[in-house]
């Protein structure tokens, strides 16, 4: 019986996080990182 309810908790979590990525995914573009440089050499020539 203990092994039922801890699967049923894991299981609860796991939908629980499922659910908090898919209404927290699609939230556009992020801003890149601050480590992050923008080499010109791969733009396109019209963001040049």
């Amino acid at each position: 019986m203990t092994f039922l309810i801890l699967l049923l908790v894991v299981a609860a979590a796991l939908a629980a996080a499922t659910v908090h990525l898919i209404r927290h995914d699609g939230l556009g573009p992020q801003r890149r990182p601050a480590s992050h440089f923008e080499d010109t050499r791969f733009l396109s020539p019209l963001a040049r």
